[in-house]
């Protein structure tokens, strides 16, 4: 297309101007005779002062001189307009030729531009199915541990108040008379030092979930970098199009008919699309619809 350019370009910029400019000249130069045809034909009429009359041979002469000149004048004048309008014409096609060059242009670079957003949409979702195992551990983990939490949660009054601190009465006999009530038994250092391993396991257990919870959040914000987010199905109506019914639980007033009990395995939308559906228990009925 360049070459092509260049050579209308030169022929219309080059070769046509310079033609141009040559009839323009013969023009000029055809309207100066003409000029000089027509003083001369001016001279025939109005003769000087003592000629006898009109020369009639000169005036017909100028006259046929005048024709002619008018006729090359006028034969220059449309070989110039026909040549001026072939190079706009050119010109035209060539303008034409550049402004569909340029549409054609314009579409291919929204092609690749379209292309490249479907391969970057495909990378993302590829590095999101690569990231969703690590993230199920991680669910998994942290629910272990908020289970651990949970259970050992129980206060130490509770326990303490379950255990005996001292030996139950005796029903009765001599040795009791003889000797009397037994003194209670007296709370050991074992008790203290166990309190504090459970509170050093608490705790540590504490600061691997926070741990965990910081990493997840990591990778979740690493997906919504591809548009790629977790679904919201725990509590929410069941939805066919992102979740899976894996059981069903009774329902109850907290959880109707129809909604997600507890959430199996987590969802995950690419944009608009479902990369997984979410594992889910549904609260359902087993009474029989009438």
């Amino acid at each position: 297309m360049s070459n092509t350019g260049s050579g209308w370009w030169s022929r219309l910029l080059n070769g046509g101007e310079f033609d141009s400019a040559q009839r323009l000249e013969r023009i000029e130069q055809q309207l100066a005779e003409l000029a000089r045809q027509v003083a001369a034909l001016h001279s025939a009429i109005a003769p000087d002062d003592g000629a006898d009359g009109v020369n009639i041979a000169a005036l017909h002469a100028a006259l046929v001189g005048l024709e002619k000149q008018v006729g090359r004048a006028g034969r220059e004048q449309f070989k110039t307009n026909t040549i001026a309008e072939a190079q706009s014409a050119q010109l035209a096609d060539v303008l034409e030729r550049l402004r569909a060059a340029d549409v054609r242009r314009v579409a291919e670079l929204d092609a690749v531009r379209e292309q490249h957003r479907r391969e970057q949409d495909a990378a993302h979702r590829t590095a999101a199915q690569d990231l969703l195992p690590a993230l199920d551990s991680l669910d998994e983990a942290l629910r272990s541990g908020r289970q651990l939490l949970a259970n050992s949660a129980q206060p130490a009054a509770d326990a303490e108040a379950e255990a005996p601190t001292s030996a139950p009465p005796a029903a009765g006999g001599w040795l009791r008379q003889l000797f009397g009530e037994p003194a209670p038994l007296p709370i050991t250092p074992q008790s203290d030092a166990a309190r504090q391993q459970l509170a050093q396991q608490t705790s540590a257990i504490n600061a691997w979930v926070t741990g965990l919870t910081f990493v997840r959040k990591r990778l979740l914000d690493l997906l919504a970098v591809g548009d790629v987010r977790p679904i919201d199905a725990l509590g929410q109506p069941f939805d066919p199009q992102q979740h899976v019914a894996i059981g069903v639980l009774p329902p109850s007033q907290e959880a109707p008919a129809g909604t997600v009990v507890e959430e199996l395995r987590r969802g995950y939308l690419a944009g608009e699309r479902v990369l997984r559906h979410a594992e889910v228990l549904v609260a359902a009925s087993d009474e029989p619809q009438l």
